[in-house]
């Protein structure tokens, strides 16, 4: 199951170019999913204020789930949906280091500064500044425990970087 689904977490830091890097083992999905030389980015979901990045198999998926809704409608909501979704998605090739290329737009509708961190999502993952995600209200301890574990062995501050 694990090697076709995005599971567990990381961190790793924004260089001054705006790369990062995409943890081995969700690179080793977007492989056995799709060849694993990009990925597709965007906008979270749901209210949440992140990055969610999946492969074109999950992204047919999403377009089957919104044609199941509504067919080949021509509602506001039907164009909404689609627009949000597949409007809103970048794609990034992955280079040879494993990295992507983060846009300004994306950074800034993510809140990500200094670090990323990836959460595995099952069909997708999410990218998070860690000190968001952390300070989200309903985050269960475990998760909270993680992040600040993963921040703490790395060296940098539980509560945020200096302003």
């Amino acid at each position: 199951m694990s090697g076709t689904s995005y599971l567990g977490y990381g961190l790793n830091a924004v260089d001054v170019k705006s790369r990062l890097s995409v943890p081995a083992t969700f690179r080793d999905v977007l492989t056995a999913k799709s060849g694993g030389k990009q990925v597709l980015v965007g906008p979270g979901h749901a209210g949440r204020r992140c990055l969610m990045a999946f492969d074109q198999t999950y992204a047919d998926r999403l377009l089957a789930g919104i044609d199941g809704r509504h067919g080949d409608a021509v509602t506001p909501e039907a164009y909404a949906e689609r627009a949000y979704l597949f409007g809103s998605a970048q794609p990034h090739s992955i280079d040879d280091a494993g990295r992507i290329v983060l846009s300004p737009v994306l950074r800034k509708i993510s809140g990500i500064t200094s670090h990323v961190w990836f959460v595995g999502s099952f069909n997708y993952f999410e990218l998070w500044d860690p000190w968001a995600f952390k300070a989200l209200p309903d985050l269960p301890e475990l998760q909270r425990l993680q992040v600040e574990g993963e921040l703490e062995a790395r060296g940098l501050p539980i509560a945020g970087p200096a302003a």
